[in-house]
């Protein structure tokens, strides 16, 4: 009886935990995190009873969760990765919406502001137009500075976004390590039985932390869980919690960076943070953000730089040359952000600094100088990590020049400091107006050329410019069509040797027309000019004209008045006796003379080969070989010649007095819009954006992609964790049913056992 007993009441404790475990089951079914519970039964040990062995019952061996270790540390996986995903793909496609937007975007500024141009190209003289511009330019000035604006509330999203994951990571962290406490402390109570509620409650939180940085865990055999964030933290370990804060970027005032406590000092762990919302914010300050904001910047420098050159070779309404259109660069607000590590041993003391020198070189990459002590220095472009290597050991100040950037190291700091150099982000911020009266607007070109009336070639002179602002010289300046001669003079030339039985003289003609003559024992003509000036002085006879180049060492022969006649040059030694080979004497042209060979004859074609450029006062300026429609360049003009000129043809270049309607340098202006300005020659304006727009573009649908296919798989990883540790309540029901008729009949057996012995008692009473 007693053993019957004995069995039906241990069924009775097993049934109803299994009742009860099924009660929490159905109770928890919308739990969060919850893991399915079922109690694991086993038999008793038997009794011996002479006979043999009779079981002695049943017995509750634990109460276990469905679970699978793999499952939920890919679900775990999975959740880091579509939250790093879910955050950067909001985060990019805010930043697509604005360089994207056809109407708030920079495109349409740029291509209003450079029909500006054009509509004032059409009426140079028009102050409304030029009013129009003016205008349109400050429209444009706007969208830059909105576009930093909205650069700076997304920069302030993404450090919201880390400050508060990290507060949140700081509660998960103490949840988890007095969950640990709670765990490690029943675990040893329970003769090292889980504790079911507080397993899950656990999982749940470190997969909430997978929300904000990646996570992995190493479990203790205490049952305590120790828990490293991103490339290996420890955030917990044991019952003890590490507690992380945010500050400033050693670099950017206006950036958080997160930081852990190590004893008294603390670590800056940034870089070892991925994964989560934390590890998509810092993705897409360093990856999309910054780009983009050094890409907006490097085109309002480069704009800002080609309009205000231009500009500058320019003349205005008040005949005057024009200036900066634009902000000049490299000012404290339109120029490179030089900021000092606040590691710096020497910090603010102005060591470093930085200038644009060319504008169409920039990068939109930032760079990191490190000074390495012995005057060596490493500077990196961070955009492509690539290295230069800087010896400053000639002496400072040093500049080094990379990327249309100097960067200037005025003297040596401390040994490991180090400088943030950010050449174009400040170009949305610091670009402005430097004009504000319309009649400003260089329109003009100051200088004009002409064909002289008297040419006789098919020359025509090209466009005509200034080159340079400050080497423009204004004056009248005639830029003349002739032969190089390939005279010398000087050093030997037109020395006359004879054998002393004769009197030898040396004869130049041109055109048949004697211009000098020199007897033997006469000085020679000192130099060309002196060679010109003979051949100048009998210009009314031989209707050619010498001219001589300012380095006088070239001599050039134009007819006078302009013709296509060839210019004939005759140099001849003659004696009053029979000459012999000992006569000789060297020509002004080249010719070598002797008593035997006594006469040369050089003929220079009529159609030019060469220019030369004189003054107002005739002093020459420019010289060189004439090829159709190259430039020619002088004291800050450049023009060009087409066609075949006759020698003697002139075309004048002179000062554009009253030149209100002339529209040539703001056509130049407007025209900078399709011009390869960036990039290093390789992009214009709308190129460089339009790349900008699809980079961003690409990148945001990209994460889209990406981030719709982890979403699938995490709901795959959600699935597969419910379908092993979920609760079903048609198996829970099913359940109940199967236990409590086992509890029923368990109980009909106790009253069966109950009869047994009441009638063993009837018949003992008998």
């Amino acid at each position: 009886m007693a053993t019957i007993l004995q069995i039906s009441v241990s069924g009775l404790q097993a049934f109803q935990s299994k009742l009860a475990t099924v009660s929490q089951n159905i109770a928890n079914v919308n739990t969060e995190g919850y893991s399915r519970q079922t109690v694991d039964l086993t038999a008793r040990p038997p009794e011996f009873v002479g006979f043999g062995y009779i079981g002695s019952g049943v017995k509750v061996a634990g109460i276990t969760r469905e679970y699978d270790a793999f499952i939920n540390t890919q679900l775990i996986s999975n959740t880091g990765l579509a939250s790093q995903l879910n955050e950067l793909y909001g985060l990019n496609s805010q930043l697509d919406n604005l360089v994207a937007d056809p109407n708030a975007g920079l495109a349409p500024g740029l291509q209003n502001f450079f029909d500006a141009f054009q509509d004032v190209a059409d009426d140079p003289s028009s102050l409304t137009a030029r009013q129009v511009l003016l205008g349109q330019t400050d429209a444009l000035i706007n969208r830059f500075g909105n576009f930093q604006q909205r650069f700076d509330e997304l920069a302030r999203e993404a450090n919201a976004t880390i400050e508060n994951s990290v507060i949140e990571v700081n509660s998960l962290a103490k949840d988890l390590a007095a969950l640990n406490s709670q765990i490690t402390a029943a675990f040893g109570n329970a003769a090292n039985q889980p504790v079911n509620d507080l397993l899950d409650q656990r999982d749940l939180l470190v997969q909430k932390l997978a929300e904000h940085v990646s996570v992995s865990t190493v479990e203790q055999s205490d049952g305590a869980l120790n828990v490293f964030i991103g490339s290996g933290q420890a955030l917990v370990t044991g019952v003890v919690a590490q507690t992380l804060s945010t500050g400033v970027n050693e670099f950017d005032p206006t950036r958080k960076d997160i930081f852990v406590s190590n004893g008294n000092t603390t670590v800056n762990i940034s870089q070892q943070l991925t994964g989560g919302r934390i590890g998509a914010a810092t993705q897409f300050l360093d990856t999309s953000l910054e780009p983009a904001r050094n890409a907006i910047g490097r085109i309002a420098l480069v704009l800002a730089s080609t309009v205000n050159a231009q500009n500058r070779l320019g003349m205005d309404l008040n005949g005057q040359l024009g200036g900066d259109f634009f902000s000049p660069l490299n000012t404290s607000t339109f120029g490179p952000v030089v900021t000092d590590s606040s590691r710096n041993s020497i910090t603010g003391a102005g060591v470093v600094s930085a200038q644009i020198t060319d504008a169409g070189s920039l990068t939109t990459s930032d760079y990191r100088l490190q000074y390495n002590g012995a005057n060596q220095y490493t500077l990196t472009r961070l955009e492509d990590n690539t290295v230069f290597s800087i010896d400053a050991s000639s002496g400072y100040p040093f500049t080094y020049n990379q990327d249309g950037v100097d960067f200037i190291i005025a003297s040596a700091p401390g040994a490991g400091d180090s400088y943030l150099i950010r050449p174009t982000a400040n170009g949305a911020r610091g670009i402005s107006a430097a004009i504000s009266d319309p009649r400003s607007v260089a329109a003009a070109v100051p200088v004009r050329a002409e064909n002289a009336l008297s040419n006789t070639g098919t020359g025509q002179v090209g466009d005509t410019r200034i080159s340079s602002a400050t080497a423009y010289v204004a004056d009248t300046y005639q830029v003349i069509l002739a032969d190089n001669a390939g005279a010398a003079a000087g050093g030997g030339v037109g020395v006359i040797s004879e054998d002393g039985d004769n009197v030898v003289q040396y004869e130049l003609r041109i055109n048949g027309n004697l211009v000098y003559s020199q007897t033997e024992g006469a000085a020679p003509l000192a130099d060309l000019n002196a060679l010109a000036a003979q051949i100048n002085g009998a210009v009314g006879t031989t209707g050619v004209r010498a001219y001589v180049n300012a380095a006088g060492t070239n001599l050039y022969l134009a007819n006078e008045p302009p013709s296509a006649t060839a210019i004939t040059v005759t140099e001849t030694l003659s004696t009053d006796a029979p000459a012999d080979a000992a006569d000789t004497v060297t020509g002004y042209f080249g010719s070598a003379l002797t008593g035997v060979a006594n006469t040369n004859t050089l003929t220079f074609s009529g159609a030019a080969d060469s220019y030369i450029v004189l003054d107002s006062s005739s002093a020459a300026v420019a010289d060189g070989a004439y090829t159709a429609g190259n430039t020619i360049s002088f004291n800050g003009i450049q023009t060009s010649v087409s066609g075949t000129p006759n020698l003697g043809d002139v075309f004048t270049v002179s000062p554009n007095t009253s030149g209100v309607s002339d529209n040539r340098n703001v056509l130049l202006m407007a025209g900078l819009q399709n011009q390869l300005t960036l990039s290093g020659g390789t992009e214009d304006f709308n190129t460089a954006y339009t790349n900008l727009v699809a980079q961003i573009g690409t990148e945001t649908r990209k994460v889209e992609l990406t981030r719709d296919a982890q979403e699938v798989l995490l709901n795959q990883s959600v699935a597969a964790r419910e379908a092993k540790s979920g609760v079903n309540l048609d198996e829970e029901a099913a359940n109940m049913l199967q236990f409590q008729q086992a509890y029923q009949a368990v109980s009909q057996m106790i009253a069966t056992a109950d009869r047994m012995f009441q009638t063993i008692i009837n018949v003992v009473s008998r």
